[in-house]
């Protein structure tokens, strides 16, 4: 465990009062499908997703398939006021981990955090950039292993871009549908360990028509949409697999004024975040 990148995420665990923080994700996958932590990360394995894996699957038994839906910018603020649609994905996963993020809390940063587990200070992106990470990741982690992953996102957005130079396979489409497709056919037809499909249309609209228009409300609902769509066809198609479902954002958002939304202060609506785990067992 790098000890810089602990202490750093142990600054906003403390701030806000949370037991989680989103540099917790990539040791937790690492954990379940025994692969190899990220030698930067200072996040900590989610016991409770841990112990929960290890009953399902028995014994020595691993996860075999993950999939991660990474739904930008919805928050926990979001689930406070629309409890009706998140609680579809709470429902849907089971654990509900409410989680600190990092400063600044916008998308490159955040998801450099999530997929490796490192702080900004470790990983590099302490502002708004792109720039393609040096420090092992989640992604390192499965090709080391000997995994298959695949990134499904937007064109020249932060997932598209601050992972390259993997040893994994890109997809680049140029709208979230396309992305949210894209997965499914990769479900359907190739034999993928792990996935990460990215939407970017609520973190978007919410910038340019408001956090709670019409526009962007709907856009929430249709990523709420699609994880219960990623349930399913796992479910479908991976069901002779130890699998895990995870909702995964970056970070919240807050409101400018009525038309315009905006993040990246150390403020709760923007850092705290839910992270969502389903965990299924699979049909020998």
């Amino acid at each position: 465990m790098n000890e810089t990148s602990f202490a750093e995420l142990k600054k906003y665990k403390d701030q806000y009062n949370t037991d989680y923080s989103i540099g917790d994700l990539t040791p937790t996958v690492c954990e379940i499908n025994d692969w190899p932590v990220p030698a930067q990360s200072g996040g900590t394995p989610v016991a409770m997703v841990v112990d929960h894996a290890q009953r399902l699957f028995g014994g020595e038994g691993k996860n075999e398939k993950t999939f991660i839906y990474c739904p930008d910018a919805i928050g926990d603020i979001h689930y406070k006021h629309y409890p009706e649609e998140l609680k579809k994905v709470e429902r849907l996963a089971g654990i509900k981990l409410l989680s600190s993020g990092v400063m600044p809390s916008v998308t490159p940063v955040c998801f450099g955090t999530i997929f490796s587990g490192a702080s900004p200070q470790v990983h590099g992106i302490t502002q708004y950039a792109k720039p393609v990470l040096t420090v092992e990741t989640l992604f390192d982690s499965a090709a080391a292993a000997g995994k298959k992953a695949v990134i499904v996102s937007v064109n020249t957005c932060s997932i598209d871009m601050i992972f390259r130079k993997r040893k994994i396979e890109y997809i680049s489409t140029r709208t979230d549908a396309s992305s949210r497709d894209f997965a499914e056919k990769l479900l359907r037809w190739y034999d993928y360990d792990l996935i990460v499909c990215y939407s970017t249309d609520y973190d978007h609209l919410s910038h340019h028509t408001g956090c709670d228009s019409e526009e962007s409300v709907t856009a929430l609902k249709t990523c709420v949409r699609y994880f219960e769509d990623f349930a399913r066809l796992t479910d479908e198609i991976w069901g002779k697999y130890n699998r895990t479902l995870i909702w995964a954002p970056d970070h919240g958002n807050h409101p400018v004024d009525e038309k315009s939304g905006t993040h990246g202060a150390n403020v709760p609506e923007d850092m705290l975040v839910n992270h969502f785990y389903r965990i299924k067992a699979g049909e020998k």
